[in-house]
């Protein structure tokens, strides 16, 4: 069994997920790519060059251990993925998170390590899963980003190359492929 699919059957006993890409197509079906490919078909496996998509998984289940929360309050979903969201960064993407403006145009500069995560919450409140931007990935079509979509319970759905946030992304591309949180809503 590799790597991805232990990942896959993990049991939440880490802390519980992350995400920070999100879906364009509200229409679509959870589990499945903008390109029409389901879970399975939609991941990018190891990855290349060095990039190790399980521990990047493993980090983002661990995400309340080092990463910070940003957006200081849930703010609404514009996909079909949760009613509400909360943003959280890692250390090494803290400083260039916070310096992106969303209604500017300068870029920001990432390190290969820097994660960003996003929670779903339900209409309750409750994390539902995650989307998560890693950087890093030399096979990466999208400047180095690496993208997930995970369940609470720890699975797994579409990673690598995702179509879906890599469309929605791209209108961001030559800021560094990040939104960021409206000024008015920053920790």
């Amino acid at each position: 069994m590799n790597a991805i699919h232990a990942v896959r059957r993990l049991p939440l006993v880490l802390a519980v997920i992350a995400p920070a890409c999100t879906r364009g197509d509200d229409d679509a079906e959870p589990g499945a790519s903008s390109t029409g490919e389901s879970d399975a078909g939609a991941s990018s496996g190891a990855g290349g060059g060095g990039f190790d998509e399980a521990a990047v998984i493993a980090r983002a289940l661990a995400y309340r251990d080092d990463f910070t929360q940003v957006s200081d309050e849930p703010r609404a979903s514009q996909h079909g993925l949760a009613d509400t969201v909360q943003v959280w960064a890692s250390p090494e993407a803290l400083m260039p998170y916070r310096a992106l403006d969303p209604a500017g145009t300068d870029a920001v500069a990432w390190s290969p390590a820097a994660m960003l995560l996003k929670e779903h919450l339900d209409a309750g409140g409750v994390v539902s899963g995650y989307t998560v931007m890693a950087q890093g990935d030399p096979d990466s079509s999208s400047d180095g980003w690496w993208w997930g979509r995970l369940d609470a319970d720890g699975t797994v759905h579409e990673t690598g190359q995702v179509g879906f946030c890599i469309g929605c992304h791209t209108t961001v591309a030559a800021r560094g492929w990040a939104y960021g949180v409206p000024l008015d809503n920053r920790r």
